[in-house]
Order: structure tokens, then C-alpha cells, then sequence
């Protein structure tokens, strides 16, 4: 796999192609949306990670650019915002996820994998597991298609464990999610939210299990997968 980092931070840009290359991932970094134009090749990259905090140009503008140039590689986009009009906009704009900065590696990492292995064209806007749905364009969640409501922060951690499933999701990454506009959270915090969240899904008849592993993390599976 080769990856084009499009990121203007040059620490953050060069701390995300080490730990690439430690897993036999190529990458190269463009610091602006013009070197970034000059640099990206149909064919050769696979795969685009696009911080949308560009000196040149806005992130979103560049995607944009990119599509209707016909590149249909799969985009990740970077982004310091955390609002749902922002999500609406970036994947409208083309982008095939997005991850909120600070970010666990771990995670970053497993999202490439996950929009490498699928067509470009898939926009990842309706998870699936289980008997559960979630939008993340609108934010509404079904179970057996009957609409279920949560607290933002809920929503925020089924929201990344459906995006990881079957995967670990730390809780530092938890709680830079959660907590990431000038709010402490803790270890304690985001157990609080998981216990409520445990609590509204066996409610709600959802056959899915949240499993914690201590000291890790948590990990969501299909229930009739575990039983």
C-alpha cells in the first residue's frame, strides 16, 4: 500500500509515515494543497490521509479538486472539528471518513486497513452490526428499525466501536473524542457513558456485546457471534 499524508504539520506528518513504514506501509508527505497536487498519482497511491487545515487551501476544497479530477482513491480526513454539520460536509465533499485530532494510531491505522479493503465509492455513511443501525450523516440510530435515542457522548462511543468492530478502541481515544473542547475526562468518565450505553442497548433488544478488556479498552462484537 502507498499513502499520500497531506498534513502541514511536519511533526505530525513524519510521526504518521514512521509508524507506516514500521508496518511495511509506504507513504510520502505533502505540506500544502498544491504539493499535494503535484504529487498524488492515480495508480500509485492508494490511499489519501488529508488534514483539512491546509496553509493553502482548505482540506475540503482540495478534495473536492480531486474528485473532479476523477481520483477515486479512498480519502481519510483529519480534522480539530468535531461537530456533525462538519461530518455532513466532509463526506459530502467526497471524503471517505474522518478522524477527529488527537488520535489513537492504533485507530488511524485500522481505518486505513478497513478503506483499503473496500471499493472507493462505498461512502461508509450507514454502519451496520448486528440489528443495529447508525447514520452518521444524521445521526439517527434503529434497532430493528425502530429508532433509538442516546446522549451525545453515547453516541459518540457506538459511533467509534461501530467503526472498529471487533476491534479494540482505547480508551484514550475515547476520551479524546469525548472530551476534546476543554472538558476532563477520565478513565472514570467514559465507564460512566459505557455502563449507560450497555444499559440502553440490552433495553432496547439489541444483539450486540460491548467487552471490556481491562486496562485496553473496549471492543463491540455481534451477540449471536459470541453466544
Amino acid at each position: 500500500m502507498n499513502i499520500l499524508i497531506i498534513e502541514d504539520q511536519p511533526d505530525l506528518g513524519q510521526l504518521v509515515s514512521d509508524h507506516l513504514s514500521t508496518l511495511g506501509i509506504k507513504s510520502q508527505i505533502a505540506e500544502t494543497g498544491e504539493k499535494a497536487l503535484e504529487t498524488i498519482e492515480v495508480g500509485v497511491h492508494d490511499l489519501v490521509i488529508l488534514d483539512r487545515g491546509l496553509p493553502d487551501m482548505e482540506g475540503l476544497e482540495l478534495l473536492k479538486i480531486m474528485r473532479e479530477e476523477g481520483m477515486k482513491m479512498p480519502v481519510l480526513v483529519l480534522t480539530a472539528k468535531d461537530e456533525l454539520g462538519d461530518k455532513v460536509e466532509g463526506l459530502n465533499s467526497g471524503a471517505d471518513d474522518y478522524l477527529v485530532k488527537p488520535f489513537d494510531m492504533d485507530e488511524l491505522v485500522a481505518r486505513i486497513h478497513a478503506l483499503h479493503r473496500r471499493p472507493s465509492e462505498a461512502i461508509n455513511a450507514v454502519l451496520k452490526i448486528g440489528n443495529i443501525e447508525f447514520s452518521s450523516l444524521d445521526g439517527i440510530i434503529t434497532i430493528d428499525e425502530a429508532s433509538f435515542e442516546l446522549s451525545a457522548k453515547e453516541k459518540e462511543v457506538l459511533e467509534k466501536l461501530m467503526r472498529l468492530p471487533g476491534r479494540v478502541v482505547s480508551k484514550d481515544s475515547l476520551i479524546s473524542a469525548l472530551y476534546g473542547h476543554g472538558e476532563e475526562g477520565s478513565d472514570n468518565s467514559i465507564e460512566v457513558v459505557m455502563h449507560r450505553l450497555r444499559k440502553k442497548l440490552q433495553k432496547a433488544g439489541a444483539n450486540v456485546e460491548i467487552k471490556t478488556l481491562r486496562g485496553i479498552g473496549y471492543l463491540l462484537k455481534n451477540g449471536e457471534e459470541t453466544s
